[in-house]
This record gives C-alpha cells, sequence and structure tokens, in this order.
C-alpha cells in the first residue's frame, strides 16, 4: 500500500471516526487522531507478536489463534453453522478460554500427599466471581461455571443504541462479596467498541473492585476495542481467542461472528 492511499484511507477514516465519535462518545479531534495512530500501528504490527504485547499489555494471552482455536473459530464464523453447532463450538473455545483465564489468577503451592509419596501443588490463592454481561455472556458464563462451580454471579443488562452503538445501563445484580479483594472474571464473548465493557468495569470499581482484580474473558476483540479499555483500566487483564480486523461503519467487528447471543440463542432473524 503507497503513501497516497494510506492518506486518503486516512482521511476517509477519519471524518467517518469523528463523526461517529462526537455523536457516540463525546471525543475531541485529537483523541480521534491518536485512536488512528494506535490502530494504524496495531495494524502494522500484527504479524509480530511482541510489538503488539507492548502496544496492548493487558492482553495476557495469544493475539493468535492456535490451529484448533482457528478451526473452531471458523465453524462459529461461518453463517451456515446450526444454533445446535454454534452452541457446541462455543462451549469448546469456551473451555479453551478457562485455561487463559486461569493463568491470569493466583495461585500458591502447597503440600500434598499422593497415595505413593508427598509432593508439592498448586492450587487457587483467592476465590473467583463471575460478572455476566446479558444475554451472550451468559452463554460462555455455563462453561466457566462447570470449572468454578461454587463461584458467585452479577448480571449486568447493558443494551447497545443500534442506531449511536452507545451502550445503556439497563439492570444489575450483583454479589455481596463483589469488591472483598477476589478475583472477578467478565464473561463477554465479543468486545467491539469497548464500550459496555467501559461502563460494566467502572461500575465494578465504584463497587469496590480493584481494577487488576478484573479478567475479561473474550472470543474475539477489535483493535478499537482493546485501545479503549488499554487506556481506560491499564491494570484489568484480558483473554482473547482472536484479534480481529476492525469495526466497520456500523460499529460491528469484521470478520467477527455476526450477533453472538441470537446466534447461540436461537433469536436471529434467520
Amino acid at each position: 500500500m503507497n503513501h497516497q492511499t494510506t492518506g486518503r484511507m486516512r482521511s476517509v477514516f477519519l471524518s467517518v471516526l469523528t463523526a461517529a465519535s462526537l455523536s457516540v462518545y463525546g471525543e475531541e479531534p485529537k483523541e480521534i487522531e491518536q485512536n488512528w495512530e494506535q490502530l494504524e500501528k496495531i495494524q502494522m504490527m500484527r504479524d509480530d507478536e511482541i510489538l503488539l504485547s507492548q502496544m496492548l499489555p493487558i492482553v495476557h494471552c495469544s493475539f493468535y489463534p492456535s490451529k484448533y482455536e482457528e478451526i473452531l473459530l471458523s465453524q462459529l464464523r461461518n453463517s451456515e453453522s446450526s444454533t445446535k453447532q454454534f452452541r457446541t463450538v462455543s462451549e469448546k473455545i469456551g473451555d479453551l478460554l478457562v485455561n487463559k483465564v486461569i493463568d491470569c489468577l493466583p495461585t500458591k503451592i502447597i503440600e500434598i500427599e499422593t497415595p505413593v509419596t508427598k509432593c508439592m501443588g498448586t492450587v487457587l490463592s483467592s476465590k473467583v466471581e463471575f460478572v455476566s454481561i446479558m444475554r451472550s455472556g451468559d452463554a460462555m458464563l455455563e462453561t466457566f461455571l462447570k470449572h468454578f462451580p461454587e463461584a458467585n454471579v452479577s448480571k449486568f443488562l447493558i443494551q447497545r443504541d443500534e442506531k449511536t452503538a452507545k451502550p445503556q445501563f439497563k439492570y444489575m445484580k450483583i454479589s455481596p462479596d463483589l469488591g472483598s479483594g477476589n478475583s472477578v472474571v467478565i464473561t463477554e464473548p465479543m468486545i467491539a467498541t469497548g464500550g459496555t465493557l467501559e461502563m460494566v468495569i467502572s461500575m465494578l470499581k465504584a463497587r469496590g473492585v480493584k481494577e487488576e482484580n478484573i479478567i475479561v474473558a473474550s472470543i474475539c476483540a477489535a483493535p478499537e476495542g482493546l485501545i479503549l479499555l488499554n487506556e481506560k483500566f491499564p491494570k484489568i487483564k484480558v483473554v482473547i481467542t482472536a484479534l480481529d480486523q476492525k469495526l466497520n461503519e456500523r460499529k460491528f467487528i469484521v470478520p467477527g461472528l455476526g450477533d453472538f447471543g441470537d446466534r447461540y440463542f436461537g433469536t436471529s432473524d434467520k
């Protein structure tokens, strides 16, 4: 891509992003310019995981899916996958995300006794709380609860305005232990603009949850959303299956999965 083409893309991007951001997020043009520069760098760094990690240090796993994850993602992305197939594959990817979340949890070494001898073992050093962003987060929640059957679950309902892409708070029911120092895992299958997570994390912090105790588990994320979260909450941890390309003009992830909740629960128009 030559400099002239890049310049035209930059001009078009800024004009679209300026109009959208001013109406949705109230951002100033300077912030929009910074967003473009970060997006541009991330697109250029896609083949260099070290540089990506430096740009987005909140991501605590590989930016690239494994071969098995690529196979599963292909089935999720495929619009021809049935509701049953979509659910089955979502659960398999969820199990793999559990491993990435556990890598972010604090642990301690204890002495255990096997049938043969004593040895050292590893256990979690704190309790885990879950926050599900309804309703797509509920789909992933079931998979995580198989691994943490005693964990408390808090619920947030944040609806996205389809015209502005701006999140709107509707409902929450939180655990009484949420702010007691436990690790808090947010299940959110897709990170698009990051606006919903920004609202939820801000509400969690207002209720005593430490930023460094928050882990976000997502299947796919747009760089725009990760940039926002990295800027607003640099101490959180995010685990993903794949870093997708971008957001389109409707703020949908490209290539994305479509509407995760509709596809999982069988409520899409198709």
